[in-house]
């Protein structure tokens, strides 16, 4: 990491099935509550499938439609915008990076077009947005976040990192049967399926005292991916923690809280025990914690990482994160891997709030 020019986290903003914006939402994940509820989906067995969808009250599209998803993803940035106490509509051009899968049947380019759409009205000039894609699925945040620190050296004073995502269309849920990923009654080892959209403003300097810093990336490529035919055994997903903790400076024994997009498959659940063991070599600190998000929103896809860097901001904000230093990994069935490290310079404690 440049020391230079940290990268702060200084806003961020969801929507998810547990709630329609990011406080309620992290809220029911530490509650360990969920909002599953069967959909019209069957499976092979004929079966309804169980899911976490997102229900609004103007909502045409009932089945992931990118109309649909780009109205959650407006809303989650506009949640995170006026969190930062930026002044709407934007007088200045901030960058969206938005993340998506283009690995998956239903298409990510429509998708795309729509949340341009959808998220122009957030400037003075529409015509001024910048919006890139990022397409590796749940690591896709990783590459993104290495593109905003080139932009922020570059003199941009905040970006935004944007995920949208949903397996809740007939396209995705049909190839998840087919490939056995999906939780149903012929598969015990599966995801529930779910939608989200998630937002984070990464900035060059702090908003306030709670704000999170980037203090570490890290990114490798995994062989034996999950459609591979070699056994997986947690090298890449190692490699980019290892990366991620040399860079910020950190042990693996200095982690508090481990964050990850798992979300019931059995392939990634062992890489990532894999992975952790070939990192860990001393004793975690007492108040360690790891927390798999995914049990309570469902597979969430792309919007992972800007909702998992979410959910520690908020958890920093009102003084729940159990220590200064928090990893974040990611993988997807792409074989690109990431980890994160997030530090809070002033961490302060929930009794210190009180």
């Amino acid at each position: 990491m440049n020391a230079a020019q940290p990268v702060y986290l200084t806003s961020a903003g969801a929507v998810t099935s547990l709630g329609f914006d990011l406080p309620s939402t992290a809220a029911a994940i530490r509650a360990a509550v969920d909002n599953f509820r069967e959909t019209h989906f069957i499976d092979g067995q004929g079966e309804r499938i169980a899911a976490g969808r997102i229900d609004r009250d103007d909502d045409e599209s009932r089945l992931g439609g990118s109309e649909h998803l780009a109205a959650l993803l407006a809303m989650a940035i506009e949640e995170c915008l006026q969190s930062s106490g930026i002044q709407l509509p934007l007088a200045e051009n901030v960058p969206l990076f938005l993340l998506g899968d283009d690995t998956r049947p239903k298409p990510f380019l429509e998708t795309a077009y729509a949340c341009h759409a959808h998220c122009s009205r957030f400037f003075k000039r529409p015509e001024q947005l910048h919006m890139q894609a990022f397409t590796a699925g749940e690591s896709s945040c990783i590459a993104a976040l290495l593109a905003a620190r080139e932009f922020l050296a570059r003199g941009a004073p905040h970006v935004l990192i944007a995920g949208v995502d949903s397996w809740l269309s007939v396209a995705d849920i049909d190839f998840a049967l087919e490939t056995g990923r999906l939780l149903s009654s012929g598969q015990a080892a599966g995801f529930v399926p779910g939608e989200a959209a998630s937002a984070v403003l990464v900035s060059a300097r702090p908003n306030s005292a709670h704000d999170l810093v980037v203090a570490g990336i890290g990114e490798a490529q995994e062989p034996a991916s999950l459609f591979a035919e070699e056994i997986c055994v947690g090298r890449g997903l190692a490699s980019a923690i290892k990366a991620a903790l040399r860079q910020a400076g950190r042990d693996a024994s200095e982690i508090s809280l481990r964050l990850t997009d798992l979300a019931g498959e059995d392939y990634f659940f062992e890489e990532a025990a894999y992975a952790w063991a070939r990192v860990l070599r001393e004793s975690l600190p007492p108040e360690y914690r790891f927390s798999q998000p995914a049990t309570r929103t469902g597979h969430v896809g792309a919007a992972f990482g800007p909702l998992l860097l979410g959910y520690a901001w908020q958890l920093g904000r009102c003084g729940r994160l159990p220590g200064p230093h928090t990893l974040i990994h990611l993988s997807s069935a792409q074989p690109l891997r990431g980890a994160l490290v997030i530090s809070q310079p002033q961490h302060r404690s929930r009794q210190e709030f009180a």
